[in-house]
Parts: C-alpha cells; sequence; structure tokens
C-alpha cells in the first residue's frame, strides 16, 4: 500500500514544476490553420501591478510575405494592430502601430503615451520575428482590450509576396492583404511573469480559429493598370497608325473611341480604388493629377477629330481643330504612357516597370517596322503608277505602235576558222 501512495506520489511530485512553469509563463498562443499564412501570434499580460496596461507579443509568420499583422477586435474597425514589415536595410522588422478605419489601408497611430519595445526582431530562416512589449496598450481612442476576457476577438493578415516592402517609415504603404482571418484569444490565461515570455518553444493553446480567408486578389487595380497601359501603349497607337501610315479614316475613329470607353472605365476603376490607400485616398499624387489631366484631354481630342471631321466631310479643307488634333494626339499618347510607370510606383508595384518598358520597346519596334515596311511598298506602287511609268510602258508594249519590245536582225554569222 505504502508503495502505491509512494508512486502516486512521484507522479504528482514530477508534474508539480510543470505545471507552476506553465502558470507563470502565462502565455495564450494561436497559430493559423492556413498553410500559406502560417502565423505564429503569443501574448502575455504583464502580472506586475505597477503595469497593467503592457502586454508583452511574440509575432511570427513566413518573410516571403510583404509584411504581416495582428489585431485586437473583430473586425477592420476602430481595430488597433500591430504590422510588422522589413526595414530599409533588410536585416530587421519595422513595427508599426496603425488603426483601422474600416476595409481601407490602416493609419500610424501615434500616441503619446502608448510606445512599444521591440526587443527582438530578426528576418532568419525565411520568417520573420517580433517580440517586444506594448506599454500603455490597453486602451486607444476608438476601443479597449478586456484584459479579463477569455474570448477576446482579434484578426491577423498577411500581405502579398510580389513585392519589397523596405522601409523604416512606420507609415509605409502597404498593398492589400492575400491572407487574413479572425481568431478568440484567453487572455486570463495570459497573466504572468514577463520574465519568463516567451518560452524556449511556443505551444498553442488558449487560442480558437474562427474564419480563415486566403488568395485574395485586388482584381479592380489590375484591371486599371491592363486597362490604361493597353489603352496608351497598344490601342491609341494602333489608331494613329492607321490614319497616319495606312490612311484608313474609318478604323482610326473606331480604334480611338474604343480606346477612349477603356480609359474611361479605367479611370473609374483607378478612382474607385483610391480610397483604400493613405497615399492615394487624398488624390495629390503626380500619378492621380497626370492621370486627370490625360483623361480630359483624350476626352477633348475626340471631340476636336469628330468636330475636325464633320467640316472636312462638307468643305473638304483643312482645319485649325484638325491641326490641334493631330499635333495634341502623340502628346497624350506619351503622357498616358509615362503616367503608367508612375501608376506602378504609386501602387508599390515599381517591379513591374521593366516588363512595362519591354512591351514599350515591342509595340514601338512592330509599329515603326510595320510604317517601314508599308510606306516602302506604297512608295513602288506609287512609282510604278506614275505618269512616266506609264508612258515609259506604253512605248514598249508590242509592235502594233510601231515600235518592237525587241527588234530582229536575223540569225548572227556563224562560227569557222579565222582567215588570213
Amino acid at each position: 500500500m505504502m508503495r502505491k501512495w509512494s508512486l502516486v506520489l512521484a507522479i504528482f511530485t514530477s508534474c508539480w514544476p510543470a505545471t507552476i512553469r506553465v502558470a507563470a509563463l502565462g502565455a495564450s498562443t494561436f497559430v493559423t490553420s492556413d498553410s500559406e499564412a502560417n502565423l505564429t501570434f503569443s501574448i502575455n499580460l504583464h502580472a506586475d501591478p505597477s503595469s497593467p496596461n503592457d502586454f508583452g507579443f511574440y509575432l511570427s509568420a513566413p518573410s516571403a510575405n510583404s509584411w504581416i499583422a495582428i489585431g485586437f477586435g473583430d473586425r477592420m474597425k476602430d481595430s488597433f494592430m500591430l504590422i510588422a514589415y522589413p526595414s530599409k536595410d533588410g536585416n530587421k522588422l519595422t513595427l508599426s502601430p496603425r488603426l483601422g478605419s474600416g476595409h481601407v489601408e490602416p493609419s500610424h497611430y501615434n500616441n503619446n503615451t502608448m510606445s512599444i519595445d521591440l526587443r527582438q526582431s530578426e528576418i532568419q530562416d525565411g520568417r520573420y520575428l517580433a517580440v517586444g512589449v506594448c506599454h500603455n496598450c490597453k486602451g486607444w481612442r476608438s476601443g479597449s482590450i478586456d484584459f479579463d476576457s477569455m474570448t477576446q476577438p482579434m484578426i491577423y493578415a498577411v500581405g502579398p509576396d510580389d513585392i519589397n516592402l523596405n522601409s523604416d517609415a512606420q507609415d509605409a504603404g502597404l498593398r492589400r492583404h492575400t491572407c487574413w482571418g479572425s481568431f478568440t484569444i484567453d487572455l486570463r490565461a495570459a497573466r504572468g511573469d514577463p520574465a519568463a515570455f516567451p518560452p524556449g518553444e511556443l505551444i498553442p493553446g488558449n487560442a480558437t480559429a474562427k474564419r480563415d480567408e486566403h488568395n485574395y486578389h485586388e482584381y479592380a487595380s489590375s484591371l486599371h493598370a491592363v486597362a490604361m497601359a493597353g489603352t496608351f501603349v497598344v490601342i491609341f497607337p494602333m489608331g494613329t497608325f492607321y490614319k497616319m501610315i495606312m490612311g484608313n479614316v474609318r478604323w482610326h475613329w473606331i480604334t480611338q473611341a474604343l480606346g477612349l470607353v477603356i480609359v474611361l472605365v479605367g479611370a473609374g476603376l483607378g478612382l474607385g480604388i483610391s480610397h483604400y490607400y493613405n497615399r492615394s485616398k487624398h488624390f495629390n499624387s503626380t500619378h492621380q493629377i497626370i492621370g486627370l489631366v490625360v483623361v480630359i484631354l483624350a476626352i477633348l481630342q475626340a471631340c476636336l477629330g469628330s468636330f475636325h471631321h464633320r467640316i472636312f466631310k462638307a468643305q473638304q479643307r483643312a482645319t485649325t481643330t484638325g491641326m490641334i488634333h493631330r499635333f495634341l494626339g502623340p502628346v497624350v499618347i506619351c503622357l498616358g504612357v509615362i503616367n503608367g510607370a508612375l501608376g506602378f510606383n504609386l501602387a508599390s508595384a515599381s517591379h513591374h516597370n521593366t516588363a512595362y518598358a519591354i512591351i514599350i520597346g515591342i509595340v514601338i519596334a512592330i509599329l515603326f517596322g510595320l510604317a517601314f515596311f508599308l510606306t516602302r511598298r506604297r512608295r513602288r506602287q506609287e512609282a510604278f503608277n506614275s505618269t512616266s511609268a506609264q508612258n515609259f510602258r506604253n512605248a514598249y508594249n508590242g509592235p502594233e505602235n510601231g515600235i518592237p519590245l525587241q527588234p530582229s536582225y536575223g540569225p548572227p554569222p556563224a562560227y569557222g576558222r579565222p582567215t588570213g
């Protein structure tokens, strides 16, 4: 009997330090079930009465993402977020506290009483890692964290992997997330000694996933880029080619009218997505200003062309509006092409400018090649149909005109030995 109780006591004693260790750690940890996001978040509430509004945090996710974020709240609006992205030198992380105001880019939150002590910041083994303490972060101007909640609502997100967001600025522009989700976390279980946080090994616990979303794509932004760049790089130059090189007025106005419709649709998409981002919601960027000017000039160009065509058709004479239309067209096209590159810069997608430049070069080479070939063929045709060429052909078209095409001199003498 004594041996049995001794065994029970030994088992209980061996488990006791682990029980004390877990209670002392006081960490609640969430790991996403989404393999693409693969985000880990752990929180520790300080048991020290001198810092009742502080909490420690551990945030990690794959470094292929341009940024990673965690937010307190059940939605973006009024959520307090911690967003991490690579620093300018790419060796550590920039941690940006932000507030959400809806389904738009969160804005940097600058509070004099709130501060973040980032104690560990690294990019290693293909993962971001940010460990620190958020001081006086229990409340903000539009919300607060319930430190006694067993189901504190939380959200998370990661940014796209096709851009390099390297910045030391806490208000750096972000592209829209590709993966996001929500969960709840037990903050009562997170109370403990901050000196023991984070532990050597994080074990998921005291958190429940609610929703995972992934493979989000901002189609409006892509359609805007394709519509505007495609029109100014391909459609409008083709319309000019039809008129200037081929002399086909009908296909000229059909192509330009189609291009104008696409430009108006693309401009509408651009205006629609501008309010999602801090860098564009005030409509004061160079790309947006030039874009609006180009759209207005494109509409004016169409009006000038239509007005000139009606006068020319009725009176068969050149017009001032026609001259303006001829010289304004290339200006509008060049402005539109340049503004496309500025648009990629504004969208934090400047890496697309290389492919954009290559496409422009290919289009220019094709159009100039076709122009050279067609112009040369037309000149040959004009020379063949000229009056002098026609007279030449008429002079040698047979003996019926008195001038034989090939005179007959009889057979040549036979070859023989030379005499003498």
